[in-house]
């Protein structure tokens, strides 16, 4: 019986059809007639591996810049509090500061052991609201009314990845998932005397001196330049190197890891980027400026807040309602990264009623964007809805910084009622272009022929405001 089986079996397969030869598999190679596209495929892994490395580590590097030109400025060090007096300069480098209220901002290097952060109470005379954030510049901590000591100082502790040891009583304790930290803190105040003299009460120390804390030493920069714009040129891979060889590698930046290790980017290891495609890799950074330019003018225009006007709310969260972009299935990195080439420090969540709200004008009342060397006027009712105050502040399109000018001025606002020309009604006319309108000089934020970009915000944002019965004029082109 089994022989019979095997013999029918047999004679089977020797009736199917022969096929043709050569006989070409199923896929396994490109079609046919298909072609390299490009000479030299090294050099466009090279350009291909920068561009994703710039969009990818966007975050990252905006505050690493941010703690190198903080730390460069005279006298200051981890652990030391710069404390300026007054609001920036516009010679003052940075991603989309306010020129309103005195900064207080500091660093810190956890792999030298946790560090101590002693926040005030807050006074009927000054306030202080701050962030604490990781080399992702991810929110570790909120101190201040928005943090855990609500407005009752306390004492934060912050402490490295990985640490074991038993942490002391008395602390709000924040595990830092980076070793490198970074403070901004705003002040709130009576005046600028008040706020500055409050901020001297801040407290930063080792958690190894807490028996005996030594005394923090404060530096007030304010007139020295400050330097913390990203470079986009192999500069940029530098700064990822840096970045990359010092903070923990989290699973989920494992694969990026890989493809840096191809551009001369590995811990454990010298910097090496491959030298004769550096033009390639220079390239690639700038083509991925380019591309979050891109993305960003996308953004803008997906978040108009008010269907009939021009103005984009400009905090675009992730699905949490944060901004790390991270889900159970990818790394949102163009979401990221456009979230993070225009703005810092944003909050660790943002509420439905935030404190305070950013809007920008996509357009003019026109519909046609804002353009370098032409003037503009926008209109502030009287009755703004902000229950602290409203500012206007002016950026350069091309860099998301101050525009420096001889006025040193980048912004005007509510603080400025006294000295600006008001209108009968009580509204006021802003105008922002190369040169002031006749009479209107008191009111005129310069753009020395740099295309603008404009920032309304509003400070403790009222019921009008979240529920839309007030909306906010056009900007409108004068000449």
């Amino acid at each position: 019986m089994m022989t019979r089986l095997a013999l029918a079996t047999f004679a089977l397969a020797a009736t199917l059809a022969t096929p043709a030869f050569p006989q070409e598999p199923l896929g396994g190679q490109p079609a046919p007639g298909t072609k390299q596209s490009v000479s030299n495929l090294e050099a466009q892994v090279a350009y291909q591996r920068a561009f994703e490395a710039t969009l990818w580590a966007m975050p990252a590097v905006a505050i690493y810049r941010f703690r190198v030109g903080l730390l460069a400025q005279p006298g200051m060090a981890d652990n030391v509090i710069a404390a300026y007096h007054g609001p920036l300069h516009t010679f003052h480098e940075a991603i989309t500061p306010n020129q309103v209220t005195p900064y207080i901002a500091g660093a810190a290097d956890l792999r030298n052991g946790p560090v101590v952060l002693q926040v005030p109470a807050k006074t009927p005379k000054a306030v202080l609201y701050g962030q604490v954030v990781d080399a992702w510049q991810a929110t570790v901590a909120d101190v201040g009314p928005v943090g855990a000591d609500k407005g009752e100082g306390g004492k934060y502790l912050f402490v490295p990845p990985g640490y074991s040891d038993r942490t002391p009583e008395g602390y709000f304790v924040i595990r830092s998932s980076s070793y490198r930290a970074f403070r901004s803190i705003a002040l709130g105040g009576a005046s600028a005397a008040d706020a500055y003299a409050y901020s001297k009460t801040l407290k930063m120390y080792p958690l190894s001196e807490a028996a005996n804390p030594p005394s923090t030493r404060f530096v007030d920069d304010r007139a020295d330049p400050l330097h913390t714009l990203p470079f986009y040129d192999i500069r940029a891979l530098k700064d990822i190197y840096d970045i990359v060889t010092v903070e923990p590698v989290q699973p989920r930046d494992k694969v990026m890891m890989g493809m840096l290790a191809t551009i001369g980017i590995e811990p454990g290891k010298p910097f090496n980027p491959p030298e004769k495609y550096k033009a390639e890799l220079e390239k690639g950074i700038v083509d991925a400026y380019y591309y979050m330019q891109k993305l960003d003018t996308k953004l803008f225009a997906s978040s108009l807040y008010w269907p009939d006007r021009h103005w984009s709310f400009v905090m675009v969260p992730d699905a949490q309602h944060g901004f790390n972009f991270v889900s159970d299935n990818a790394v949102e990195i163009d979401k990221r990264a456009a979230a993070w080439f225009f703005f810092t420090f944003y909050p660790k969540v943002l509420s439905d009623k935030a404190g305070t709200v950013y809007l920008a004008p996509i357009a003019d009342s026109n519909g046609r964007p804002l353009e370098a060397g032409k003037t503009y006027k926008l209109r502030v009712p009287k009755e703004m809805p902000a229950r602290e105050f409203w500012s206007l502040t002016m950026y350069d399109r091309a860099t998301w910084a101050f525009v420096n000018n001889p006025l040193d001025r980048a912004g005007l606002g509510s603080f400025n009622k006294d000295q600006m020309k008001m209108n009968p009604d009580g509204s006021v006319d802003l105008y922002v272009g190369p040169n002031a309108p006749p009479g209107q000089e008191t009111n005129w934020i310069p753009t020395m022929d740099k295309e603008p970009y404009l920032w309304l915000r509003l400070y403790g944002p009222q019921d009008a405001f979240w529920t839309k019965t007030f909306k906010m004029p056009d900007v409108e082109l004068v000449n």
